[in-house]
């Protein structure tokens, strides 16, 4: 029997969505790609975050395995030889499979086109991809959230992807941004540096900790504080290149935060301090500990990027 050719046009365009519904990656699923396929949602990290991490990476090389198992779900490294390499995990091993402990993987939300838009990791990825030894190449595990592939248009998409709180739209200096304007790649030739971004994570566990407000961690958590405090805090008034300045930048960070009332608004984001994790008494012996076991390496690894 003879086909007409709108017939087999029909059943080749049936096949072909079936396909792709097929390929395209579906929340909740687990997948691997390379760090340079990530596209990101934010034009701005914390430099001296990743300063910290490359500087302990220097020091202590196995804590970089311990990086890429934990980011991958798979709790810390297990067996490391000397001539491990992180673009060969047949060459090293980690305590568990991949995606054993899902909350500790980066997120992604596939976009128009299968491109993959990377909602939560920006800082351990640009980490991994400037560590000697990795890079852009880097294959990591990341968890599928949301599938928004079916946008009609990229407009249509990125006002999806605002209304979820998924994406950072302000640089570096809190300026609104387009989304045409965000990077196409991780890196920090290619990212803005944000040290507010930076204060608020040395301030984790001493003036805030995960939320619980129905225990959900808003995406770009320290960014809505870091807003904030941009408008609170004048840097100039402290040499972030001497511990000492650094520190007491740290502090006044930390102090003004937990001076927030638990249900006050923390700037424009919409969220209160209490469902931003802050709290309302600083943790002195938690400051204490970053400024001992974190600030030396992020003022020393600064030295190497003079």
């Amino acid at each position: 029997m003879r086909l007409h050719s709108w017939t087999i046009g029909l059943v080749l365009c049936a096949l072909t969505a079936q396909v792709q519904a097929f390929s395209t990656p579906q929340p909740g699923q687990v997948i691997e790609v390379a760090l340079e396929q990530l596209h990101p949602t934010q034009a701005v990290v914390g430099f001296d975050q990743i300063y910290y991490s490359l500087g302990l990476f220097a020091d202590k090389p196995a804590k970089a395995f311990d990086e890429y198992c934990e980011t991958n779900g798979q709790g810390e490294a297990d067996q490391v030889p000397k001539n491990a390499e992180l673009l060969r995990p047949a060459s090293f091993t980690c305590k568990r499979a991949v995606g054993t402990y899902p909350n500790e993987m980066k997120t992604v939300v596939v976009g128009p086109g299968g491109q993959l838009y990377l909602t939560d990791g920006h800082h351990s990825f640009t980490t991994l991809w400037e560590t000697p030894g990795a890079g852009p190449r880097l294959k990591m595990w990341v968890k599928v959230t949301d599938d928004f592939s079916r946008s009609p248009n990229l407009a249509t998409f990125w006002q999806r992807m605002e209304a979820a709180r998924k994406v950072w739209l302000k640089d570096n200096q809190g300026q609104t941004l387009l989304p045409a304007q965000l990077p196409a790649h991780l890196g920090f030739k290619n990212l803005q540096d944000d040290t507010f971004r930076s204060l608020v994570y040395f301030t984790r566990k001493a003036a805030y900790g995960k939320p619980t407000d129905g225990a959900i961690a808003p995406e770009f958590l320290e960014f809505y504080w870091g807003n904030w405090l941009r408008t609170q805090i004048d840097l100039g008034s402290y040499n972030l290149n001497k511990k000492g300045g650094y520190k007491d930048a740290i502090e006044a960070v930390a102090q003004r935060m937990v001076s927030l009332a638990p249900g006050s608004k923390v700037g424009d984001s919409g969220f209160t301090a209490r469902q931003l994790g802050g709290m309302t008494q600083l943790d002195h012996s938690e400051l204490e500990k970053t400024f001992d076991k974190k600030l030396p390496y992020v003022i020393d690894y600064r030295k190497t990027r003079d």
